[in-house]
Protein backbone atom coordinates (compact mmCIF):
# COMPACT_ATOMS: atom_id res chain seq x y z
CA UNK A 1 0.00 0.00 0.00
CA UNK A 2 1.36 3.70 -0.97
CA UNK A 3 2.55 5.80 2.25
CA UNK A 4 3.08 9.08 3.05
CA UNK A 5 5.95 10.31 5.57
CA UNK A 6 4.62 13.45 7.52
CA UNK A 7 6.25 15.41 9.88
CA UNK A 8 4.71 15.93 13.40
CA UNK A 9 2.19 17.51 14.68
CA UNK A 10 1.02 17.92 10.76
CA UNK A 11 0.83 13.96 10.40
CA UNK A 12 -1.38 13.60 13.68
CA UNK A 13 -3.50 17.22 12.69
CA UNK A 14 -3.67 14.61 9.34
CA UNK A 15 -5.09 11.83 10.95
CA UNK A 16 -7.38 13.70 13.58
CA UNK A 17 -9.46 15.18 10.49
CA UNK A 18 -8.18 18.47 11.42
CA UNK A 19 -5.68 19.10 8.69
CA UNK A 20 -7.37 17.88 5.34
CA UNK A 21 -4.21 19.65 3.10
CA UNK A 22 -0.83 18.25 2.73
CA UNK A 23 1.78 20.52 1.26
CA UNK A 24 4.35 19.29 -1.22
CA UNK A 25 6.68 21.27 -3.73
CA UNK A 26 6.09 18.32 -5.69
CA UNK A 27 2.52 17.31 -7.25
CA UNK A 28 1.34 14.24 -7.57
CA UNK A 29 -0.92 13.02 -9.94
CA UNK A 30 -2.14 9.96 -7.53
CA UNK A 31 -5.46 9.58 -6.00
CA UNK A 32 -6.28 7.23 -3.42
CA UNK A 33 -5.65 5.93 -0.20
CA UNK A 34 -2.52 6.12 1.40
CA UNK A 35 -0.95 5.46 4.95
CA UNK A 36 -0.08 8.30 6.83
CA UNK A 37 3.87 8.10 8.08
CA UNK A 38 4.74 10.22 11.18
CA UNK A 39 8.62 10.39 10.45
CA UNK A 40 11.09 10.34 13.60
CA UNK A 41 11.61 13.86 13.37
CA UNK A 42 9.21 17.04 13.85
CA UNK A 43 8.68 20.09 12.37
CA UNK A 44 8.96 21.75 15.26
CA UNK A 45 6.93 23.20 17.91
CA UNK A 46 2.86 24.33 17.62
CA UNK A 47 2.39 27.36 19.08
CA UNK A 48 6.31 28.50 16.35
CA UNK A 49 3.97 26.50 13.53
CA UNK A 50 0.50 27.38 13.46
CA UNK A 51 -0.70 30.69 12.28
CA UNK A 52 -3.35 32.05 14.47
CA UNK A 53 -6.22 31.53 11.73
CA UNK A 54 -5.01 27.40 12.18
CA UNK A 55 -5.27 27.71 15.99
CA UNK A 56 -8.49 29.73 16.06
CA UNK A 57 -9.94 26.37 14.09
CA UNK A 58 -8.75 24.13 16.54
CA UNK A 59 -11.20 25.43 19.31
CA UNK A 60 -13.57 23.93 16.97
CA UNK A 61 -12.22 20.68 15.60
CA UNK A 62 -10.85 19.00 19.15
CA UNK A 63 -13.07 17.02 21.03
CA UNK A 64 -10.73 16.36 23.72
CA UNK A 65 -9.27 18.99 26.16
CA UNK A 66 -6.09 16.55 26.62
CA UNK A 67 -5.53 15.93 23.08
CA UNK A 68 -4.79 19.73 22.75
CA UNK A 69 -2.63 19.22 26.13
CA UNK A 70 -0.65 16.84 24.05
CA UNK A 71 -1.19 19.10 21.24
CA UNK A 72 0.91 21.86 22.52
CA UNK A 73 3.13 19.96 24.48
CA UNK A 74 4.78 18.52 21.62
CA UNK A 75 4.33 14.58 23.07
CA UNK A 76 3.63 12.75 19.49
CA UNK A 77 3.83 9.26 18.29
CA UNK A 78 6.85 9.65 16.19
CA UNK A 79 8.30 6.90 13.41
CA UNK A 80 4.69 5.42 13.42
CA UNK A 81 1.99 4.51 10.79
CA UNK A 82 -0.51 6.31 12.22
CA UNK A 83 -3.79 5.40 10.00
CA UNK A 84 -4.89 6.25 6.49
CA UNK A 85 -5.87 9.51 4.49
CA UNK A 86 -7.41 9.63 1.07
CA UNK A 87 -5.68 12.16 -1.47
CA UNK A 88 -8.54 13.63 -3.58
CA UNK A 89 -6.94 16.51 -5.57
CA UNK A 90 -3.79 18.21 -5.71
CA UNK A 91 -3.66 21.54 -6.81
CA UNK A 92 -1.91 24.95 -6.16
CA UNK A 93 -3.33 28.32 -3.90
CA UNK A 94 -6.31 26.49 -2.30
CA UNK A 95 -8.19 28.92 0.00
CA UNK A 96 -7.92 26.42 2.64
CA UNK A 97 -6.07 28.03 5.70
CA UNK A 98 -3.95 24.87 5.88
CA UNK A 99 -2.44 25.47 2.26
CA UNK A 100 1.03 27.16 1.57
CA UNK A 101 0.63 29.58 -1.20
CA UNK A 102 2.71 29.60 -4.60
CA UNK A 103 3.90 33.33 -4.83
CA UNK A 104 3.26 33.94 -8.84
CA UNK A 105 5.38 37.14 -8.71
CA UNK A 106 8.00 36.06 -7.82
CA UNK A 107 7.73 32.63 -9.72
CA UNK A 108 11.60 32.10 -10.62
CA UNK A 109 12.58 32.95 -6.37
CA UNK A 110 10.27 30.75 -4.58
CA UNK A 111 9.19 27.50 -5.09
CA UNK A 112 5.45 26.07 -6.18
CA UNK A 113 3.64 24.80 -3.49
CA UNK A 114 1.31 22.21 -4.31
CA UNK A 115 -2.04 21.45 -1.85
CA UNK A 116 -2.38 18.34 -1.60
CA UNK A 117 -6.49 17.60 -0.96
CA UNK A 118 -7.09 14.88 1.74
CA UNK A 119 -10.33 13.19 3.11
CA UNK A 120 -11.52 10.19 4.91
CA UNK A 121 -8.73 9.96 7.13
CA UNK A 122 -9.03 6.70 9.34
CA UNK A 123 -6.99 6.66 12.86
CA UNK A 124 -5.88 3.26 13.67
CA UNK A 125 -6.62 1.79 17.25
CA UNK A 126 -2.83 1.69 17.41
CA UNK A 127 0.01 2.64 15.75
CA UNK A 128 2.61 0.84 13.81
CA UNK A 129 5.64 1.21 15.48
CA UNK A 130 9.07 1.25 14.44
CA UNK A 131 8.78 2.21 11.13
CA UNK A 132 11.04 4.01 8.89
CA UNK A 133 9.54 6.36 6.66
CA UNK A 134 10.91 7.29 2.84
CA UNK A 135 10.87 10.30 0.53
CA UNK A 136 8.30 10.78 -1.83
CA UNK A 137 4.93 8.14 -1.46
CA UNK A 138 6.72 5.07 -1.42
CA UNK A 139 5.25 1.21 -0.84
CA UNK A 140 4.50 -0.43 2.09
CA UNK A 141 3.47 -4.06 2.87
CA UNK A 142 0.57 -3.60 5.02
CA UNK A 143 0.62 -7.05 5.83
CA UNK A 144 3.56 -6.59 8.53
CA UNK A 145 3.37 -4.97 11.45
Amino acid sequence: MKAISIKQPWASLIIEGIKDIENRTWKTSFRGTVLVHATAKTAGIPSELLTNEQWDSLHYCIESPFWMFELMAGRYTNSAILGTVDIVDCVVNHPNIWAEKTDYENFNEDPVYYNWVLSNPVKFDEPMLNVKGKLSLWDYPINEK
